[in-house]
């Protein structure tokens, strides 16, 4: 690693590379704009240790050096295992599959080999480690990067779902992911949220530590800044349905928003495009709804260049009604110029976004259609959204700012 900069190890909670979905992609940026500033240790899990060379070689030539370790955190048996597994342990489940002592020694290892100067955690599923490096390299720095409050999402959880079993994991589980997630925040050194609404919800759990709370937003790269002319009127939505609150926003959509509106939709052939899963599983998770051709809803798969597949479209969906953080998906739309319809709870996770200004904001069917009507008829307006959009990203929400935010952050912290 290079001797002249301040050492940092990123601890991933996935491999990002190739970074092809959001959660990827906010870790693959920020390790590469990192470089600038720190020598960067790269480490994460995997399934498997085999063939990773050439992603090795991908992050060695921006000057990022990468380690693993072998470690099954995917999959419903693994989850179902560690649930099971969980009574008497301290973290929850969703966090303990991650740990494994082996890895804590690769880490701590890689620490004190490296004199490292700072950790930063990607995510609370990997905070253990970085306390374990603590024990041994005290004078070390903590960075704690919260994707979401994590326990926020398990309270939305438990308000929404059904199922009676589900409602008591989630009550269960939501008052030690609280205890445990603040219990973090007082140990680190900073906590960076990415939405002003997770700030505000960290100050109101934990007024006192408000002299370590930052908000740095994620980035976005923008690779052309004029807005791309299209011939449809359709939406891309990109969202691994697998993820529970992916589910729960987009049937909420479907059901409440885009099939009251079916009519007119079908009448002006617009339509849904979905990124990000399996033809069996889009049927899967709309199938009570009817078949994917009478809900107007498309499949394209797993795509290699979001952006430009994102650049076809007219719009861009962001129907969150179960989440925190800000969602890429929303960043992405407007970096590639834009409207994108989101939700009050997208639009409320930073003072940035402004309805009709550079997004537009729905809360039910008839706002929805209501909009989409207006922008179908008045290009001036798509047209100045889309522009604002693009500025927006430009002026606050880039990785260049994120990495020289956290830079800034570690003199402040060794000062």
């Amino acid at each position: 690693m290079d001797g002249g900069k301040p050492k940092i190890i990123y601890l991933s909670p996935q491999c990002p590379y190739p970074p092809t979905d959001g959660g990827k992609i906010s870790i693959y940026f920020p390790v590469l704009y990192l470089s600038k500033y720190f020598s960067v240790r790269l480490v994460f899990p995997v399934d498997s240790l085999a063939d990773k060379e050439s992603m090795k070689d991908h992050f060695r030539s921006f000057g990022v050096q990468v380690s693993y370790f072998q470690k099954s955190t995917r999959g419903f048996f693994v989850d179902l295992k560690n649930l099971m597994l969980n009574f008497g342990e301290e973290l929850p489940f969703k966090w303990r599959k991650y740990y494994c002592k082996n890895a804590q020694r690769l880490i701590n290892e890689i620490a004190l080999r490296e004199k490292v100067d700072v950790v930063l955690v990607s995510s609370p599923h990997m905070m253990k480690y970085a306390l374990g490096v603590k024990q041994v390299k005290p004078d070390v720095k903590i960075f704690l990067r919260e994707h979401n409050v994590e326990y926020s999402l398990v309270e939305q959880f438990g308000r929404l779902v059904k199922n009676p079993l589900y409602k008591a994991v989630a009550l269960w589980q939501l008052e030690k992911s609280r205890r445990v997630e603040v219990g973090y925040w007082k140990l680190a050194d900073r906590v960076f949220f990415i939405s002003d609404g997770d700030y505000e919800v960290a100050l109101s759990a934990a007024p006192q530590l408000s002299d370590k709370f930052r908000v740095v937003y994620d980035g976005c790269e923008i690779k052309s800044e004029e807005v791309p002319k299209v011939d449809n009127s359709d939406f891309i939505y990109t969202a691994n349905l697998n993820t529970i609150q992916n589910e729960i926003s987009f049937r909420w959509f479907i059901e409440k928003v885009w099939m009251p509106n079916l009519p007119f939709v079908k009448r002006e052939n617009i339509k849904i495009y979905v990124t990000g899963n399996s033809q069996e599983v889009l049927r899967r998770k709309l199938r009570r709804y009817g078949s994917l051709k009478e809900l107007n809803v498309e499949n394209l798969g797993f795509l290699d260049n979001l952006e430009e597949e994102t650049r076809r479209y007219k719009y861009v969906l962001s129907p969150t009604i179960i989440g925190s953080g800000i969602r890429f998906k929303l960043l992405n739309g407007m970096a590639c110029g834009k409207p994108v319809f989101a939700t009050p709870l997208d639009v409320n996770t930073t003072k940035h976004f402004k309805d009709m200004e550079n997004v537009v904001c729905f809360e039910d069917s008839e706002s929805f259609v209501k909009k989409l009507k207006y922008l179908e008829n008045n290009q001036d307006m798509y047209h100045s959204i889309s522009k604002n959009a693009i500025e927006t990203i430009k002026k606050h929400f880039t990785w260049e700012n994120y990495a020289e935010c956290v830079y800034r952050e570690y003199l402040e912290a060794v000062s």
